[in-house]
């Protein structure tokens, strides 16, 4: 990606949470910065838990699918989902699109995540998740 890209961040809250939101827009758009990206939009899911696909992946899959956006950035893998299935399809769409899937509390090349992810749903594990629980 260049320093023409344009990216969507995406904050998502399980509970609602106006202050975890805050700190995820401002990793978010710190990263965005540290790249010399252009942030097009902020898609946010507060109070969005895990059980249904949040109304902000749908938004950004439409967003990209039409090539408004080059990246989209989220703070870790579980903002995206907890769902490693649900990961990796997002991530594989991401990369069928042409479009850069980041984190910004931690580097993953987007092939890593998707054979990651396909490893961690054979072995009926979740480590793709075990770095961000530790932490928490």
């Amino acid at each position: 990606m260049t320093t023409d890209t344009t990216a969507l961040l995406y904050l998502r809250a399980a509970r609602s949470s106006d202050a975890a939101i805050a700190e995820q827009r401002r990793l978010c758009t710190d990263h965005a910065k540290a790249r010399g990206w252009r942030v097009l939009d902020i898609v946010v899911d507060n109070g969005a838990g895990g059980a249904t696909e949040p109304k902000g992946l749908t938004i950004l899959r439409e967003r990209i699918a039409s090539g408004e956006a080059q990246a989209v950035i989220a703070t870790d893998l579980s903002r995206i989902s907890r769902d490693p299935e649900r990961l990796r399809a997002f991530a594989r769409f991401c990369r069928q699109h042409g479009a850069d899937l980041c984190f910004a509390e931690h580097g993953v090349n987007l092939d890593a995540l998707i054979r990651e992810a396909d490893g961690a749903e054979a072995a009926g594990d979740d480590s793709l998740y075990a770095a961000r629980e530790i932490r928490q």
